[in-house]
């Protein structure tokens, strides 16, 4: 690359160095192959990436033509995208989702996001490793580790938890292997994965976001959003994958209009804004957690205006029943994603996908007790035990849940250390975005997390772009350092 380039780059830097002529999409795609090679596959072998596209490089030239023709086609026009492996691709490149059972699945359609990243001009450069089947396989299993990819490691230091599920979609972008990725979320995996590799991401209000094209685990609670560098990277990216299909009935739910997120972001954004302060995180994630860099967090925010409300109770975060919805909709799912896939995944149900783990144990060497409990699970949503758990997830049977304390308090968004609001959120369907807050005395990343009301993308995105350009705080991973 010229002299002019660095290693870490925004959207809008690239799409200048495409006006300026200094660079094309062809000779950015060189660039990041060349990381993936040396840094990925080699060199400290983060395993980031699982599988590379290979029409990246016809499509980023096509896309070099078109745009000295007819100029920029869309908001990602020539940006290299990485894809986690359970989104669908109608190219080259399998949908495994970090099973060995369906490696060599490929689907015949893109995902609906994936159609909006190519209409928007985005080069799919490749997938990324992800924990096997979203954690639904062993209790002992890794969160960084799959039958068909193997292991993931940290770029901050082979040493620390990488997070999961969305574990390479965040490694890859914390190692400069794209500029921007997508992962997606059951029960915190983006959130987790982002604070673990410093990464601003958004987890996405249920139905912002189409899950069509996915593969599913969670009616109630699947979404795919963006992991980036910067919180400016996370709006252009979400603005480009929201909207509304007819094949996804929870985007009906959407706005009537969807906010331009780039365009609302303000330096004084957090200014006005009512934050609830949690600190009662779970004793389960100790580890993440640093109490210092968490109140220089929560100082800065005040600085910048915010009306802070100190000690927000949820009690329903520490309710213990957070796996209950899951554990009913994921069988179930599944078995609609084995009747209709296609092309067919060799299996017609999730019994038989099941027995193909039974009859290769040998290839899952964490065991998949996690996967045959959901033989015992009914294979209905029609259940009293379902019902009920998804009332209380919808806040109707539980006047203390999070959607519930976010109204009665008059609240724009709750703050929490880490990702210690996932479980709550995901069970809500309510937005968060997780912004770098710093390193731990060892080096390990710390970030923060703000939960909001229904659709408060917006509102979440102008306090995480005041915040991180007040303290400008993420720092790039040394890999080479790494053993």
């Amino acid at each position: 690359m010229a002299n002019y380039w660095h290693e870490e780059t925004t959207i809008a830097e690239i799409h200048q160095a495409y006006d300026d002529g200094k660079l094309t999409a062809k000779n950015l795609v060189l660039y990041y192959l060349n990381r993936i090679a040396l840094w990925d596959q080699d060199g400290p072998y983060i395993n980031a990436v699982s599988d590379i596209n290979p029409d990246a490089l016809p499509i980023a030239e096509a896309l070099d033509k078109e745009r000295a023709q007819n100029g920029r086609r869309g908001a990602l026009h020539g940006i290299p995208i990485l894809l986690k492996e359970n989104i669908g691709t109608a190219d080259k490149m399998p949908t495994p989702a970090g099973s060995i059972a369906l490696e060599n699945w490929r689907s015949r359609e893109d995902a609906f996001l994936v159609k909006q990243l190519r209409d928007a001009g985005a080069i799919i450069l490749g997938k990324t490793n992800m924990t096997e089947l979203a954690h639904r396989i062993g209790t002992n299993m890794p969160e960084n580790y799959s039958s068909r990819g193997g292991y993931v490691l940290c770029p901050y230091g082979t040493q620390f938890d990488v997070g999961g599920s969305s574990t390479g979609s965040a490694a890859a972008v914390a190692a400069n292997f794209a500029p921007v990725s997508i992962g997606t979320d059951t029960s915190g995996s983006l959130l987790n994965p982002a604070t673990r590799n410093s990464l601003v991401t958004v987890k996405p209000t249920i139905g912002l976001v189409s899950r069509t094209g996915i593969i599913p685990l969670s009616y109630a609670q699947d979404a795919a959003g963006p992991m980036t560098q910067t919180v400016a990277d996370a709006a252009h990216l979400l603005g480009v994958i929201a909207g509304k299909d007819s094949q996804d009935a929870e985007t009906k739910t959407q706005p009537l209009k969807i906010p331009n997120y780039v365009d609302t972001l303000r330096k004084d954004g957090a200014e006005g804004k009512r934050i609830g302060i949690f600190r009662d995180y779970q004793p389960n994630m100790s580890d993440q957690i640093d109490l210092t860099l968490y109140e220089e967090t929560v100082l800065r925010l005040k600085d910048l205006g915010a009306t802070l409300v100190d000690s927000v109770s949820i009690p329903a975060i520490n309710r213990g029943d957070g796996d209950a919805v899951v554990s009913y909709e994921s069988r179930h799912s599944l078995n609609n994603f084995f009747a209709r896939a296609d092309p067919f995944t060799g299996f017609y149900s999730f019994d038989e996908f099941l027995q193909s783990y039974e009859d290769h144990s040998h290839l899952h060497k964490y065991g998949y007790d996690r996967l045959r409990v959901r033989t015992s699970v009914e294979n209905s949503l029609s259940n009293a035990s379902y019902l009920v758990q998804k009332l209380r997830d919808e806040g109707l049977d539980d006047p203390q849940s999070l959607d519930n304390v976010l109204q009665d308090q008059a609240l724009d968004a709750v703050l929490f250390p880490s990702s210690s609001s996932y479980d709550v959120a995901a069970r809500a369907g309510l937005p968060s975005i997780t912004v770098p807050a710093g390193y731990k005395e060892n080096g390990r990343p710390f970030g923060i997390t703000l939960t909001g009301n229904a659709f408060s993308e917006e509102t979440l995105f102008q306090i995480a772009f005041a915040y991180e350009q007040a303290t400008m705080l993420r720092k790039k991973p040394d890999i080479t350092q790494q053993p």
